[in-house]
């Protein structure tokens, strides 16, 4: 499937609505792209496919997400500042740190997820810790107050 992907990133629109190429016909071909990196596209919707096109184009993960959120469900993942994340814009550092708050409850959000997601977050947890640690350890430098001398007359 990557490689349908980087034909259709590299490929000209024009190329792209008219014509065919080794995969096929480039319109199915866009559709199917389109569902496998964002899981819904109308094949019977010829005003859309311009806009299908420019999205993969600008598409950038260069893996595909182990997680997928049920339906529509947008969710704050406050660990990251109160992002929204949605299946368009999900990541796995993004899922797992909003999983990493209450992984039992949250992951009733997932249509979709590895089954060691427990120890993926445990051990990002570690990481954090001894990154908190280290910066705990350094000292903090005491700042020299100067004492103005009073002028004599």
């Amino acid at each position: 499937m990557k490689d349908k992907l980087l034909y259709i990133k590299e490929a000209k629109i024009e190329e792209l609505l008219s014509g065919s190429s080794s995969f096929g016909n480039n319109i199915d071909l866009v559709i199917e792209v389109y569902t496998w990196l964002f899981d819904a596209a109308c094949g019977s919707c010829p005003s859309k496919f311009i806009g299908y096109i420019n999205r993969i184009k600008t598409y950038q993960m260069d893996t595909k997400c182990n997680y997928k959120l049920k339906g529509n469900f947008q969710v704050t993942v406050s660990a990251l500042g109160g992002r929204t994340m949605t299946n368009h814009n999900i990541t796995n550092d993004m899922a797992e740190s909003f999983l990493s708050t209450n992984p039992k409850n949250r992951i009733s959000f997932f249509s979709k997820y590895p089954e060691n997601y427990l120890e993926l977050i445990e051990g990002k947890n570690k990481q954090e810790e001894v990154i908190e640690e280290i910066a705990e350890e350094k000292p903090k430098p005491v700042a020299k107050k100067r004492r103005k001398a009073k002028k004599k007359n």
